[in-house]
């Protein structure tokens, strides 16, 4: 081996080792830095057939384990849903307050049942009854403060979802960009690995909004799709829209249809002019994008159906009496009479019968509406899970009920009007085919004085008239706690709390009416909506609503302690999944002062291989 050639490799060593130490020096001056993973100057020997010419730097490559971080990429999704989630029901569970607290709901129901409870032992006292007016305006300005609260959650959660899909957007922008450069650089040889970090910090932040895989394409590409696996970023980057509703109320919910639709979507715009609705094919199910939409769609809509489930127990254990049926036959057909002059819109009346080939029990509910237009209802419009709902246009007369129920109900069942406001449901007789077991009413007296003990102490201001859980001309119930108000009759006149009758005039010492409205606000059983997460699908909460506004309250602080706890538990895999990652591509200084140390020493030995070459060709020069 000659000088020259012992020359040439100790240069080629020189070269490698010089770009090897400025690998490390990088490595240790971006230590801390976000999204950086630890470089390798991979090495390679120069042949020329069996012969050794030197080394050289054949790329610049990192250190990444692709499994684990596609895996921290999911982890990363899940822990932002989870944190969104319990940021959001740590809000709501602070403006609801803690049981018993001093503003909380089930206090407001306490103390105006207290207040009706000292009214009941000094009717007389002018205190006494406005102390009721003021715990009754107490009461339904909590519910509308605890409505608006509710709605501005889930207008932010409308704008957080408008601001997560502009920043989803600039990060997709971003990878397709990121990628060409990666691709050019490939193309000719040059280093990628910094632009591969830069993308996958890109991945990283994206996957905190919706959970994605990522693939490499031939060309050093990254392919980035949706959990679905639809195609984000392939030779360009999709885009998504949301058309935000600046606006929200109790009333603007989620459908897959258009028109009805109160709130924003998210779509996908793909290239070949195809969309696709991201809510709708559920595809936004994780990420903060999909915790936003759960929220605003599902667990806050949960709680204004809470809130108005209360208020319509309330006002309806004020107002609503029970009317039962009498005892009729029609030849040889029995049955029942109900008295049905003051059903009011939304009103129920229950009807029980037995098939008797089954035999098989049917509940049905009958829905008094006055707008033809909105039936067929489904059997969503009361809060009996297990009955066949039935809704009959009134505002046709009561002749036209009884033949509208005569055909739902089926031949074996006969409905008629045997006089003016009375509804006779009857079986078939001697047929034996049924038997009717019970027909009742739940009628809504709208009037102050002379309709019973039970009056209409709160109001709808959406209507302006006496809340009666109508379903024609939109769900009275929802919103209905934002709405609530005190009878503006009973403010100005509080006597209207202890007169309930002027012929003959109910004396002002007599306490008939607080004992009774007591007695329906803590001991009428009330069943309340099957969808409002307190109590079952099936099984529905019954109680009063002194119970309820309990398990309200309960209901929400279980919540948000449980959002917690999987909070906790998301934090601690994520982390200890990061910690691996981290272990695995980060920078060790210590390690790479060992190495820096053993490459010093390497080009030290080359320096000096060089040093002693270059003396021994001035040797052999000078004795020529």
């Amino acid at each position: 081996m000659g000088l020259t050639h012992i020359l040439q490799i100790s240069n080629s060593g020189l070269s490698v080792t010089q770009s090897s130490i400025d690998v490390v020096a990088r490595n240790i001056a971006n230590a801390g830095t976000e999204g950086y993973t630890r470089k390798v100057a991979q090495q390679e020997n120069l042949l020329s057939g069996e012969q050794g010419l030197g080394a050289r730097i054949s790329g610049i490559t990192r250190e990444v384990d692709q499994f684990v971080q596609q895996q921290l990429f999911v982890e990363d999704s899940r822990l932002s849903y989870t944190k969104a989630i319990s940021d959001f029901l740590n809000k709501l569970d602070q403006t609801f307050g803690s049981p018993g607290g001093a503003s909380a709901l089930d206090t407001r129901v306490n103390e105006f049942t207290q207040s009706l409870q000292d009214l009941s032992t000094q009717p007389e006292s002018q205190a006494a009854r406005l102390a009721v007016v003021n715990q009754a305006e107490a009461l339904a300005s909590e519910l509308r403060y605890l409505t608006d609260s509710v709605q501005n959650l889930r207008q932010l959660a409308e704008d957080s979802i408008a601001d997560g899909v502009a920043e989803v957007n600039n990060l997709l922008q971003g990878i397709e960009n990121v990628n060409n450069q990666i691709a050019t650089a490939s193309a000719v040889n040059a280093e990628t690995a910094g632009l591969e970090d830069q993308r996958d910090l890109l991945v990283n932040k994206l996957s905190e909004y919706l959970e994605v895989n990522v693939t490499n394409d031939n060309n050093g590409r990254a392919v980035v799709y949706s959990k679905s696996g639809n195609v984000l970023v392939d030779n360009e980057a999709v885009k998504l829209s949301f058309d935000r509703n600046g606006n929200l109320s109790a009333s603007s919910l989620y459908s897959t249809d258009p028109l009805e639709r109160g709130v924003g979507t998210v779509t996908l715009d793909g290239s070949n002019a195809y969309e696709i609705d991201l809510i709708e094919n559920g595809i936004l199910s994780t990420g903060r994008l999909g915790a936003l939409v759960e929220l605003r769609d599902t667990i806050l809509p949960q709680a204004q159906l809470q809130l108005d489930d209360l208020a319509s127990g309330l006002a309806l254990s004020l107002t609503n009496s029970d009317v039962s049926g009498v005892a009729a036959t029609a030849g040889a057909a029995t049955g029942f009479d109900l008295d049905i002059s003051n059903v009011q819109r939304g009103n129920v009346i229950s009807l029980q019968y037995t098939d008797n080939a089954g035999p098989t029990t049917h509940n049905i509910s009958i829905v008094r509406v006055d707008d033809a237009s909105v039936l067929p209802l489904s059997n969503d419009a009361t809060s009996n899970p297990n009955d066949v709902v039935i809704g009959v246009d009134f505002s046709a007369g009561e002749a036209a009920v009884a033949a509208a129920l005569d055909a739902a109900l089926g031949a074996n069942i006969t409905v008629s009007l045997p006089a003016a406001g009375t509804l006779r449901i009857v079986d078939d007789g001697a047929g034996n085919n049924t038997d009717i077991n019970s027909l009742s009413a739940s009628v809504t007296n709208t009037s102050l004085q002379d309709g019973g003990l039970g009056f209409p102490l709160f109001m709808d201001t959406g209507n302006n008239q006496a809340y009666t859980g109508a379903v024609d001309g939109g769900y009275q119930k929802t919103g209905f706690a934002g709405r609530i108000v005190v009878n503006n009759l009973v403010q100005k006149d509080p006597e209207l709390l202890v007169k309930y009758s002027t012929s003959p005039e109910t004396l002002i010492g007599d306490n008939s009416r607080p004992l009774d409205l007591i007695a329906r606000l803590g001991q009428t059983n009330i069943e309340f909506g099957s969808q409002n997460g307190i109590g079952g699908i099936n099984t529905p909460f019954v109680g009063s609503v002194i119970d309820f506004a309990q398990n309200i309250i309960s209901f929400q602080t279980s919540q948000s302690e449980r959002a917690t706890v999987n909070l906790t538990a998301q934090e601690a895999v994520t982390s200890s999944l990061r910690e691996k990652y981290e272990g695995d591509t980060g920078v060790n200084i210590d390690e790479e002062l060992a190495d820096l140390i053993a490459l010093q020493q390497a080009f030290a030995a080359n320096a000096r291989v060089i040093a002693v070459t270059s003396e021994l060709m001035d040797i052999l020069l000078q004795s020529s």
